[in-house]
């Protein structure tokens, strides 16, 4: 294992106002591990009609991490335990029911290193 660099980075995507509208961090395309200590996600402008989902996606299938019912406009909700990412994962948060238009972020941080 390598030296451990921190990073800090957020991804903003204005909505299409479908059924969900996804924000995503990655994919991973270098051989490093990513310990994300923290993370938040945020609708900006208006209410969701459905819920947030966060979730790590790669591989082939999607591991989901946390769920917020109902969640108000302006609101930060954050995953109080860390997660990681290798190769090829990312990590996402899914909008149900967010309006056309809306900024939907998500806020991350932690620490990468080199993969032997």
């Amino acid at each position: 294992m390598g030296e451990r660099h921190p990073f800090r980075t957020r991804r903003t995507k204005k909505a299409a106002g479908g059924t969900y509208d996804e924000v995503e961090f990655g994919p991973i395309l270098e051989n490093r591990l990513y310990e994300i200590t923290r993370y938040a996600v945020e609708d900006e402008t208006s209410e969701p009609t459905g819920d947030i989902r966060c979730y790590v996606k790669g591989h082939g299938h999607n591991h989901w991490l946390v769920e917020e019912d109902s969640p108000t406009a302006t609101t930060l909700y954050w995953d109080p335990f860390p997660t990681f990412l290798v190769m090829g994962e990312s990590l996402v948060a899914r909008f149900t029911g967010a309006t056309g238009n809306d900024v939907l972020q998500l806020y991350v941080e932690g620490w990468w290193q080199e993969q032997g």
